[in-house]
């Protein structure tokens, strides 16, 4: 697969990019400072843009098969990226996104004390998660939005457990970004996951 990497030199997205150029995939990654992705490859193409740039992400979408954005940040940059990729995805032809977003977006999977907890600390990138993820879905794009419990820095787990859509959500869940990496990888060339909201951590959970 031809595969475009958004966030590639945060610690989830760097991790993408490496566990896809091990599968043989070619990879392009659309980087402000593509200084700072230390990974050398012939099957790699850092493109120097901004993931906020409809053109810029046009220009990366020739000939990909599918594109995976890890992105973080503050502000509106993941409603005004999500904006972006809607847009040069339709001119470049791609259909394919997959999104990482954060578990803390499915506040409604909390109890009401963290739910409010939640609210208050980190509303700010609630709001910009959850529009970005509203502009995907009222696209007709084949989308999938990821919701990961805390990542962890930690060697791959090897397992990845799957909330059912009455599964509760608690603080205590963690996964490694190494398996959030690969199930991203994964769910790129997913036809069962297309169009859907996929919430992952990576130990037993309560159904």
């Amino acid at each position: 697969m031809n595969i475009v990497v958004l966030g590639a030199t945060g610690r989830t997205g760097r991790l993408v990019v490496e566990q896809a150029l091990a599968a043989d995939h070619t990879v392009t990654a659309l980087v402000r400072s593509p200084e700072k992705l230390a990974v050398s490859n012939p099957n790699l193409n850092v493109v120097a843009g901004q993931a906020t740039d409809p053109s810029a992400v046009a220009r990366v979408l020739d000939r990909a098969d599918a594109l995976i954005s890890t992105l973080g940040g503050g502000g509106s940059v993941i409603s005004d990226s999500a904006r972006a990729i809607v847009e040069a995805a339709h001119k470049a032809g791609v259909n394919r996104v997959v999104l990482l977003s954060s578990f803390l977006v499915e506040r409604d999977r909390f109890n009401p004390v963290t739910r409010l907890l939640t609210g208050l600390a980190m509303g700010s990138m609630i709001k910009d998660k959850s529009a970005g993820e509203k502009a995907l879905r009222e696209s007709n794009l084949d989308w999938t939005i990821v919701y990961a419990s805390f990542l962890t820095d930690g060697p791959a787990g090897g397992h990845v457990a799957v909330l059912t859509e009455k599964g509760r959500w608690t603080l205590s869940y963690k996964i490694a970004r190494a398996d959030v990496a690969a199930w991203l990888l994964r769910a790129a060339n997913s036809p069962e996951t297309s169009r859907r909201t996929v919430t992952i951590t990576g130990q037993a959970v309560s159904k």
